[in-house]
């Protein structure tokens, strides 16, 4: 299956092929040992297609073209140039896998060593059985000399350098008994079995320690596993490997492990202080609870002063894991630590080279419980599929669902990409092409790395028309269907940073969150992104059998494109607005068309500082506009969103116009009142521009009025429901605005003071 992105088209087979070269490589800061690629390279053949028998695409003969004079050692190759006229001569050292594309490894007449990707040279044979192969020792083998030109030098997306070649016409394929064209040329290395050298228990546990120290936790795993093999029973090293799968995430794996530590050795302190951390990462949180008391109890009657530090940690984790089980079953969150948390751990440097890299090693992926009311279920919904619906009456700004993402990716973190505009569950200008193609293979990686996973996510829509039943059941990890399931159900980042001051742009996958049916006016529920958090609340009274709804795009955007994006994942979107969209003459989109175009060419061109210091000049243009466009809309003036940031504008002009500014307060309140019964990020801007004002006509109390409903509208889809009589609570809200929109909020504050 194909998918396209805005620079490249990608299949899934090589998004599978870069989620498991990730996996099987050591990202070591150094050039690679011959013996460091072998070994890489065998745990590549676990992933390779050795069953299906493919016919082979390559009949390039000419030899009689080459000169050795012309040859390219591979300690002169360049990453990013091809180079022109040369050719490589090397020869094949460990045996090809089939992946997506054919991988090997060879070495040149000097002895460097290096990887080769073959592109294009397979597909599933039919009839002609002539030129079909099976990718085994047969294929290919080593000792094979290969002639490639017009290669070229890449860094893979696994942050290695590999020699590609794209077509098999460039590369000669001279085997062992018809190697007399270079028979006179010298090679620096006996051809024979490439052994690894074998290690002892102590110098795998030695070699894994060391790569743990330096963050390369896929190479110390590689290594524990390696004195895993030699001793299976080997507590310290169980121990070690839950660790680090524990700083990858890999939870699963690494409660697999403590459990084989505990099993040999009960008592093992370090062991059973793992379990409680990867019991906690599979979010069985009482279970966690559990190993940690009973571990800091055996630790507080420990007489022994050497395990101090591990009673100190466990004491903080006990506490930790007590945090995220009353935020698991009662949704109780400290808001403004978390919001401390999230703007701390969002902070970004640049690295040697130059690169944005988070100050706080994982970024914005916060340390929180899901959460998820009683009070919904997912049932069907007719025309729709499966959504959220509400079991009973559900109050307004009520919290239904925390979700922790599955994955998310952002931008910076997208290897050898620069950054593009599309998106899911968002307009289609929002996010990054690249950022999708990552976490494709972000996804599969994770998938490939704890299969059990599986299950969860394959529930989601993904609109391929089969069974995944038995894929299910055996854990297979398939790339068409996860690149399916993030086009269908990721979320943009880039939107919805609510923090002020971090503007990070990404995407995720989330998986409850998923659930959720879209209409593109009338929404029910509100989103709140913080980090890896999605919180999410009721934007109003909901009643027992309503079913909750987002908006995937906003309802101000065009409806070509919002249509677009919504037909890309085939939603056939019937809310008022894309009814009324639909059901508007021709000659009447054609008016609106014309107007907005002439805002655009006469009005916006001419608009500075947002507008604030808008010329009256533009009053009479800009009144006329706006009056004709909600004359089309007149039956539906609650659907008119294009006179939105006009109106805005408007009153800025009048402001400004021998300080007029009791017109402006009039258009702003009417601005208020226009989209009261409709959700908008903008009203908030609105109810700031209404506190200003005020304050300039001398209206204090007023003033302080609308910017106290400002904070809430800026507080409560996060917190809920700010009351008026609670004056603490009022002074936390305010403390949250700050923090969450400390420009406006600061800016408004100091402007109502200073008057």
């Amino acid at each position: 299956m194909k998918y396209q992105f805005i620079n490249n088209q990608a299949t899934s087979e090589r998004m599978m092929q870069s989620a498991v070269l990730r996996l099987i490589t050591n990202n070591i800061p150094r050039k690679k040992t011959r013996e460091e690629l072998i070994s890489e390279h065998e745990k590549l053949e676990f992933f390779g297609d050795g069953v299906n028998k493919y016919f082979i695409h390559n009949t390039c003969k000419d030899k009689s073209s080459l000169n050795l004079q012309l040859r390219i050692s591979i300690a002169n190759l360049q990453v990013g140039r091809v180079p022109i006229n040369r050719f490589l001569i090397c020869r094949v050292i460990a045996r090809f896998v089939k992946i997506d594309a054919l991988f090997t490894l060879v070495e040149d007449p000097e002895g460097n060593v290096e990887r080769l990707v073959l592109y294009n040279w397979t597909n599933y044979s039919e009839k002609d059985q002539s030129n079909s192969f099976y990718i085994d020792q047969f294929f290919l083998p080593v000792g094979t000399q290969l002639v490639i030109k017009n290669l070229s030098y890449q860094i893979a997306t696994d942050g290695n350098t590999i020699i590609h070649s794209d077509n098999p016409e460039d590369v000669i394929v001279i085997y062992r008994n018809d190697d007399e064209l270079f028979n006179d040329l010298k090679w620096s290395t006996d051809l024979k079995e490439e052994v690894v050298k074998s290690k002892t228990v102590d110098e795998f546990r030695h070699c894994g320690n060391e790569y743990f120290a330096l963050n390369n936790y896929k190479a110390a795993i590689d290594e524990y596993s390696g004195g895993i093999k030699l001793e299976p029973e080997n507590v310290t090293l169980h121990s070690n490997r839950a660790e680090a799968y524990l700083r990858l995430d890999q939870f699963f794996n690494a409660l697999d492990d403590t459990e084989i530590a505990l099993k040999y050795e009960p008592g093992h302190l370090k062991a059973a202080y793992r379990k409680g951390k990867a019991l906690c990462g599979l979010k069985r949180y009482q279970e966690a609870i559990i190993t940690l008391r009973d571990l800091y109890q055996r630790l507080s009657i420990n007489t022994n002063h050497d395990i101090a530090s591990i009673e100190k940690s466990t004491e903080q984790l006990l506490k930790h894991m007590e945090l995220l089980a009353t935020e698991n079953e009662k949704g109780q969150y400290d808001f403004e630590s978390i919001i401390d948390e999230y703007c701390e751990k969002a902070k970004i440097k640049k690295d040697s080279k130059g690169n944005d890299v988070w100050v706080n090693n994982v970024g914005p992926r916060l340390d929180h419980a899901d959460y998820l009311i009683d009070d919904i279920e997912i049932g069907n919904v007719k025309g729709k599929g499966r959504g959220w619906i509400a079991k009973c009456d559900i109050p307004e700004n009520t919290l239904l669902m925390v979700s922790k993402a599955f994955k998310t990716v952002y931008s910076h973190e997208v290897l050898g990409h620069a950054i593009g505009n599309t998106s899911n569950k968002q307009t289609e200008s929002v996010g990054s092409s690249s950022c999708i193609e990552e976490l494709i293979i972000s996804v599969i990686q994770k998938l490939v790395a704890e299969p059990y996973l599986c299950r969860e996510l394959y529930q989601l829509h993904d609109s391929l028309d089969f069974d995944k039943t038995d894929k299910i059941n055996k854990k297979l990890v398939n790339a068409d269907i996860i690149g399916n399931i993030v086009k269908y159900n990721s979320f943009s980042l880039a939107n919805n940073v609510i923090i002020e001051n971090t503007d990070l742009s990404g995407i995720g996958l989330w998986i409850l969150p998923s659930y959720f049916n879209h209409s593109c006016v009338d929404k029910n529920v509100k989103l709140f992104f913080l980090g890896d958090l999605l919180f999410i609340r009721s934007l109003r009274p909901i009643s027992k059998g309503e079913e909750l709804i987002i908006s995937y795009t906003g309802c101000s955007s065009n409806y070509e494109i919002r249509s677009r994006y919504l037909q890309s994942v085939g939603i056939d979107c019937q809310c008022r607005l894309c009814k009324l969209d639909k059901s508007e003459s021709e000659k009447t989109k054609l008016r609106r068309a014309q107007l907005l175009n002439t805002y655009k060419t006469s009005i916006e061109s001419r608009i500075s500082n947002n507008g604030i210091n808008a010329n009256p000049t533009i009053i009479k243009e800009l009144e006329k506009i706006i009056a004709e466009l909600r004359s089309l809309r007149k039956e539906h003036p609650d659907l008119e969103f294009d006179t939105l940031e006009m109106s805005r504008l408007l009153s800025f002009a009048y402001a400004n116009s021998a300080n007029n500014n009791k017109r402006a307060l009039s258009i702003q309140k009417e601005l208020y009142d226009y989209y009261k019964t409709v959700y908008l990020p903008t009203k908030f801007y609105i109810m700031l521009d209404i506190t200003i004002t005020n304050a300039a006509l001398k209206r204090m109390k007023e003033s302080m009025r609308w910017f106290n409903l400002a904070v809430k509208a800026v507080v409560e889809p996060l917190i809920g429901k700010v009351k008026d009589d609670d004056v603490a609570l009022k002074k936390k809200a305010l403390n949250l605005a700050k923090k969450i929109s400390p420009d406006r909020i600061l800016a408004v504050k100091r402007a109502i003071d200073s008057m």
